[in-house]
């Protein structure tokens, strides 16, 4: 008969943060620092929304690669995932209000599984809570290099990244945005997008990795595409962008499947 023993397994060279904002809202941060020596200018940081979920992807594909960044393209980086106090990948009353602008309930569609919405419209309470309290706190526990910060999110994250981008594009250096809701609220962040784009200017440094799957129901995809198409209109303006539909994968699958082409390209 084997004999075994069990103890927790722990993360190579992470660590678990439990905070509450000055709203009162508690979080779960998992943060990663590379075992390589601190650059001059400190290291480049990911921010990944959804940290239950993505967090310990995002934090192996840094690890691994980095080691031969030369050849993989990818640099070592801190990975700070922002995560919640509950045991599931994805923390659906948590992230609805964290990610959304306020909208009426009446201007929804149906919640798939037939159950009410959770109470949404945090976002703005979010956005400061990440750029007054949490990059604070990582700044001081690790060097940073604040021009070359990037913000990923997935789904509703990635209808949060999207108003970062609108409304507070010089937080972030890079976003890398996935199967991003657009539909939300009837697509009113295209009223943001409109008002960004008028307001772009050619002094901009900016890069945007945008991916869809293409088994995803068939407004995700449009959307996407129709927003890409639009970033590829300013290309001259200081905004690199690139976007991918990936064949054969789903809402879910099309975050691993385009992580390191992400990180490559957000490193450049």
């Amino acid at each position: 008969m084997v004999q075994y023993t069990t103890s927790p397994v722990t993360t190579w060279r992470a660590e678990n943060w439990s905070m509450t904002s000055k709203q009162g809202h508690s979080y779960e941060m998992y943060i990663s620092i590379p075992k390589q020596p601190t650059p001059p200018t400190g290291y480049p940081v990911i921010y990944v929304l959804d940290g239950n979920a993505f967090f310990h992807t995002f934090q192996e594909a840094v690890k691994v690669q980095s080691v031969r960044s030369q050849k993989t393209g990818i640099v070592p980086m801190v990975v700070v995932g922002i995560g919640y106090p509950v045991e599931e990948a994805f923390a659906s009353s948590y992230r609805m209000y964290d990610f959304t602008p306020p909208t009426k309930i009446s201007d929804l569609p149906a919640k798939p599984d037939g159950n009410k919405w959770p109470e949404n419209g945090g976002a703005e309470e979010f956005m400061m809570f990440i750029n007054q309290e949490l990059k604070p706190a990582v700044e001081e526990h690790v060097s940073i290099n604040r021009e070359k910060q990037t913000l990923f999110g997935h789904s509703l994250g990635g209808l949060f990244a999207l108003q970062v981008l609108f409304s507070r594009m010089n937080s972030f250096q890079s976003f890398f945005i996935t199967s991003p809701s657009i539909w939300w609220n009837n697509r009113s962040i295209i009223d943001q997008e409109k008002e960004w784009l008028d307001g772009i200017n050619d002094t901009e440094n900016l890069r945007l990795f945008m991916a869809v799957g293409e088994l995803e129901k068939d407004h995700m995809i449009n959307d996407a595409r129709n927003f890409s198409g639009r970033l590829k209109q300013i290309e001259g303006k200081g905004i690199s962008s690139v976007y991918y539909e990936v064949e054969e994968e789903n809402h879910v699958s099309v975050v691993p499947t385009v992580l390191s082409k992400a990180m490559r390209f957000i490193g450049q």
